[in-house]
């Protein structure tokens, strides 16, 4: 089987906007977790609400940057665009979108280390339930960051602004 040069394109253009879906898709379940957190008073149910969460967020999370990132080298080197070094003044909904990834990227292992730092602390059973909450609260708060970051590089991505 033999692939040309813009069914190669088209496959990466939509792993690029799956792994955006399913990076999406972590944030909707994230939310929902997080709310069931607040929202439970018992403290069994709340922990597995928050596990639960870390689980969604790291999974869809991990398939989404992997699949963006990808993606996005593949896409930048082949079809009808070649973005390769485009010029930001042309493109500057573009130059947003890839500034926005790099801080995404290098905000994903300070997220990574706060949802490891939970697990740890959930599984410590000498650890008091508020140490483990105040865990779980910060690798969420960090997590609410990088979403809204992938919201607003999602955004300009199907909107390109300026290109009017």
């Amino acid at each position: 089987m033999n692939f040309s040069s813009a069914q190669m394109y088209d496959v990466f253009f939509w792993l690029h906007i799956i792994s955006y879906f399913c990076w999406l898709s972590a944030f909707a379940g994230s939310l929902f977790y997080g709310l069931k957190v607040w929202q439970e008073n018992d403290l069994q149910p709340q922990q597995n609400f928050m596990h639960f969460e870390r689980l969604v967020t790291s999974i869809g999370g991990h398939i989404g940057a992997l699949g963006i990132l990808i993606s996005g080298v593949a896409l930048t080197s082949m079809g009808p665009y070649h973005w390769g070094w485009f010029r930001v003044q042309l493109y500057p909904w573009l130059a947003a979108k890839q500034v926005l990834f790099i801080i995404i990227l290098v905000l994903i292992p300070f997220s990574i280390k706060r949802s490891m730092d939970f697990k740890n602390k959930l599984q410590n059973e000498e650890l008091s339930d508020s140490a483990k909450a105040e865990s779980w609260r910060k690798a969420y708060r960090m997590s609410l960051v990088v979403y809204f970051l992938v919201v607003v590089d999602t955004i300009l991505g199907l909107t390109k602004p300026g290109l009017g």
